[in-house]
């Protein structure tokens, strides 16, 4: 797969007035099948090219020849249609509505992670549960010399980062309805060769669907509660009790057969007062965003953190292979005394207000099977709202005049 992608007059506190980047991500799976085992590999390789001195280029985007997926599987099909399975290994792990968990697609990297994953299914119904190590992808911003090189370093997992869960999905046969219910445990510490946000989080979270002939409807939510610090300068010692959640909506409706109108809500909550020793600051987790809030990449404005968004999105399908995206989403800060988190800015009087702005976002794909061919391209703008106008004083907020545009394109070949 390959990316260009270009921003111009960007919302981040620090950044180029111009950044033109290329990208590309390499994917080599292998594997065996046979009665009840199965192995998988698959090695990833990402890489960047072109960033300026402030370009936001991080581990989501270079991570070099890693084996992303390194996993052994037993199958046992029981009573009925029942079945059990339980991978251990390295692997990627997507859940339900990857708002939590996610394998990265747009991103240039995935997230990947090292342990042991059990699944029982029968009909109607599913139960996952996993203990984990997050992968920490290396070489990091620490040494953003190499990062930016390309070199490369095996990805490590250490008992500083943890993640664990479980899952119950239900399925109601005939109906497209379906119920889930999760919950999520994430343990995150400082070590002095890589400097993180400590966090020891629990996330209990439900989720419901429906699917008629053309009509669709989601909610979804989750409560957050634990022990975290507020970014990577704050002090260990300075543990803040945890209390955030995040929510999710939309109605989606098929008019004129092939054209999808959706209308929804997401919010994720801030931190209220920095000085009241609590955070009330949503974690997102491993969750993917590009599919529901926007282009990340370079671009990224929407993230599920400090955010109230309402969104009009229409989907097109004008041919068998071609689709067209079109959404305007409002974005505006839950707490307009906590980060604008993508942006990496802050007014901590809360002056500057919470109006981020508008975005609006287009997006053209056509797909060829007989080619294995996938074209893309696209774009975003940010008109920017008050909280840009430099009037709270801040100076993690400083005056940032001129509209954020983004433009991407897009080729993937499979074979």
């Amino acid at each position: 797969r390959l990316r260009t992608e270009y921003l111009a007059d960007s919302f981040r506190l620090r950044a180029p007035a111009h950044d033109h980047l290329q990208f590309s991500r390499s994917e080599l799976r292998a594997g065996y099948q046979g009665s009840n085992w199965r192995f998988a590999f698959e090695i990833q390789d990402s890489r960047a090219w072109g960033f300026e001195t402030f370009s936001p280029v991080g581990t989501d985007d270079v991570n070099t020849l890693e084996p992303v997926n390194l996993k052994v599987s037993r199958h046992w099909q029981l009573k009925g249609e029942s079945a059990l399975e339980i991978t251990a290994g390295r692997m990627t792990l997507d859940y339900g509505s990857r708002r939590l968990l996610a394998r990265n697609n747009f991103r240039n990297t995935s997230n990947a992670f090292q342990g042991v994953h059990l699944s029982h299914s029968k009909a109607g119904s599913s139960t996952r549960v996993f203990y984990t190590l997050p992968l920490q992808r290396r070489p990091d911003v620490s040494d953003a010399a190499s990062l930016r090189d390309r070199e490369f370093a095996l990805d490590k997992a250490g008992s500083g980062e943890r993640f664990w869960g479980a899952s119950y999905d239900h399925h109601a046969p005939g109906s497209g309805g379906s119920l889930a219910a999760y919950v999520f445990a994430s343990k995150l510490s400082d070590r002095p060769s890589r400097p993180v946000a400590d966090r020891d989080l629990m996330t209990l979270g439900a989720r419901a669907s429906w699917a008629g002939d053309r009509v669709d409807v989601e909610a979804e939510g989750a409560y957050q509660w634990g022990e975290s610090v507020q970014s990577v300068l704050s002090s260990p010692t300075k543990v803040l009790d945890h209390r955030a959640w995040f929510t999710h909506f939309h109605l989606g409706v098929d008019v004129l057969g092939d054209v999808n109108l959706r209308l929804g809500f997401d919010q994720a909550t801030g931190d209220r007062d920095p000085l009241d020793g609590r955070n009330e600051r949503f974690d997102r987790l491993y969750g993917a965003r590009a599919f529901e809030l926007g282009p990340s990449g370079i671009f990224g404005a929407a993230i599920r953190s400090n955010v109230r968004s309402p969104v009009l999105r229409v989907l097109w399908k004008t041919t068998p292979q071609q689709s067209w995206l079109l959404s305007h989403r409002w974005l505006a800060l839950d707490s307009p005394r906590d980060f604008f988190v993508s942006g990496g800015r802050r007014d901590a009087s809360g002056r500057s207000g919470r109006d981020i702005g508008r975005q609006w976002e287009l997006r053209w794909r056509w797909q060829s099977p007989s080619l294995h061919l996938t074209f893309e391209t696209g774009g975003a703008v940010l008109h920017k709202g008050e909280y840009f106008n430099g009037l709270g004083g801040s100076v993690l907020n400083p005056l940032s005049p001129g509209n954020s545009r983004y433009l991407f394109t897009q080729l993937s070949w499979s074979y």
